[in-house]
C-alpha cells in the first residue's frame, strides 16, 4: 500500500475523530487542548485540500465517507500541499495513539481500581487519573507526568 493510500485512510480516521471531538464538551485542560489541536488539524487539511476536493470531487455529496473515497480514487493526482497536510495529520494521530496506548499500558490497573466508575469519553478517564494522581502507581504517575509536560 503506497503512502498516499495510507495517508487517506489515516485522514479518514482523523475526520471521524474530529466529528466526535467536535460534539464533546471540553471538560478539562487536556480535553480543551486536544479539541484545539483537532480543530487546527482539520483547518490545515481543509485549507490544503480544498482546491483538490473542488477539482476532483465537486459533484460528490459529502457524508458517509464519500469525499474520502472520492479523494482516494484520485490519490495519484492530489497536490503535494494536500498530500503533505494529510500525511502530517496522520503522523500526529499516530503519535497521539501511541501516547494513549503507553498510558493505558502503564495505568490500566489504576484505571480499573481508581476510575472504574468513570464514563469513558471526553477525557474523563484522563481527568480521573490526574485527580487521583497521588494514589496512583509510580509507573502510572510517571507516565501522566511525562505526557502532561508535553503540549
Amino acid at each position: 500500500m503506497n503512502r498516499s493510500r495510507i495517508t487517506f485512510i489515516s485522514a479518514s480516521g482523523l475526520l471521524a475523530t474530529l466529528a466526535l471531538t467536535s460534539t464533546v464538551n471540553a471538560q478539562d485542560d487536556l480535553a480543551q487542548r486536544l479539541a484545539a489541536r483537532a480543530e487546527a488539524a482539520a483547518k490545515t487539511i481543509q485549507d490544503a485540500c480544498s482546491p483538490d476536493v473542488t477539482k476532483f470531487c465537486s459533484q460528490v455529496t459529502p457524508g458517509e465517507g464519500r469525499l474520502v473515497l472520492c479523494m482516494m480514487a484520485h490519490e495519484d493526482k492530489v497536490s503535494d500541499k494536500c498530500d503533505h497536510a494529510l500525511y502530517s495529520a496522520a503522523r500526529n494521530i499516530e503519535r497521539a495513539i501511541d501516547r494513549i496506548e503507553e498510558t493505558a499500558d502503564a495505568c490500566w490497573p489504576d484505571i480499573e481500581k481508581q476510575c472504574s466508575e468513570t464514563t469513558p469519553g471526553g477525557g474523563r478517564v484522563a481527568q480521573c487519573l490526574v485527580a487521583k494522581k497521588a494514589s496512583l502507581s509510580k509507573e502510572c504517575a510517571a507516565t501522566i507526568d511525562k505526557f502532561s509536560a508535553k503540549k
